[in-house]
């Protein structure tokens, strides 16, 4: 148990009391911060309570040179990339125009994920990006875990999306001097109907990774190097007053792999109702690896993929504008849970 993890997570509670943000704002300069955490408990069946725990903090600054365009800098970091030994989760400088779009240049996710569409899930056990389900129990098996297409967060990057508008939102990245691969590209499109009682979302990705060398995107995924990895994802949200559904698809494609590899497809759905201040999801996600690759560069046969199925239903009772109590419950890999938390942030 990370005792100065713990720590952190429970003094951020404690001094936690706004329901929005710290923003300060003076001439024509804007500094604001956001943090939020989470303490819990996650039961496998037949084994032993572990302890679970998460937090992210996020500082922006911005100077507004006009009524439509800034120049700003954003920094967060979170308690993924700090159990990684990493410190940084996003470091870049930004330049926004609200009639023509956005820049982003230096470390942070690429347009694909950023544009991407989630699964809908009340709950915080994070089963949009790196599942701390899927972490803690430890699969034995491969396993594509989240939906949204990534080439990490680690890289020097540029980021360009358009405002979006009633013709959709656009982006594309370029990305590369890291050890993790030669260069990559990412290209998105979403478009919204905001309006109106069915309000609609829809976004596609793809991505190319030139020459991967031991790249993974998480911890629970093997180290893959190959000729190359491409990657696309597609996804539906759909609201009709308290209900939202949404399914989501990424596909990986590994060429010439030099051992085993993580390609493969991962599908999910879910539906979520929110009541008052209750709020109520179901999701489920299947995961199948080395659905494309059966052999590697060197002519050695690889193993037929894993499947994993995950079921989670979760519940959320929202105590106050910015604090919430939730409980989640499911099956992923035969193996049954149940998790309990408290989630605040400002």
């Amino acid at each position: 148990m990370n005792i100065k993890k713990i720590s952190l997570a429970i003094m951020m509670f404690c001094g936690i009391s706004s329901a929005h943000a710290l923003e300060y704002s003076v001439d024509k300069w804007n500094f604001k911060l956001d943090a939020d955490g989470m303490v819990g408990f996650l039961e496998p069946k037949d084994d032993k309570t572990m302890f679970i725990d998460d937090w992210d903090v996020k500082a922006q600054a911005s100077y507004r040179l006009n009524h439509a365009q800034r120049f700003g800098a954003v920094y967060s970091i979170d308690a993924d990339c700090v159990e990684d030994d990493e410190y940084i989760h996003d470091a870049f400088i930004l330049f926004e125009d609200r009639d023509i779009g956005r820049t982003e240049f230096g470390f942070t996710h690429s347009i694909a994920r950023k544009m991407g569409l989630g699964l809908p899930d009340v709950g915080y056990l994070r089963i949009n990006n790196k599942s701390i389900l899927h972490k803690e129990l430890n699969l034995k098996r491969v396993l594509i875990s989240d939906t949204a297409a990534t080439t990490g967060h680690d890289a020097l990057r540029l980021n360009l999306a358009t405002t979006a508008t009633e013709y959709g939102q656009y982006g594309f990245s370029v990305s590369g001097l890291n050890d993790d691969y030669n260069y990559a590209l990412d290209f998105a499109m979403k478009f919204k109907q905001p309006n109106g009682k069915l309000k609609t979302a829809y976004s596609f990705a793809v991505s190319y990774m030139d020459n991967p060398k031991n790249y993974s995107e998480n911890t629970y995924s093997p180290t893959v190097t190959a000729d190359w990895r491409a990657q696309m994802a597609a996804g539906i949200n759909l609201q009709y007053n308290s209900f939202i559904w949404g399914t989501s698809l990424r596909m990986i494609y590994d060429y010439n792999p030099t051992a085993k590899t993580a390609d493969g497809l991962i599908a999910g759905t879910g539906l979520s109702y929110d009541l008052l201040q209750s709020s109520v999801s179901i999701t489920y996600l299947f995961s199948d690896t080395h659905v494309w690759t059966h052999t590697t560069r060197d002519g050695i046969k690889i193993d037929n993929g894993d499947y994993v199925h995950t079921v989670l239903g979760s519940f959320r009772y929202k105590y106050t504008e910015n604090t919430s109590v939730f409980m989640s419950g499911g099956l992923t890999d035969a193996t049954p849970f149940f998790a309990v938390g408290l989630r605040s942030g400002f």
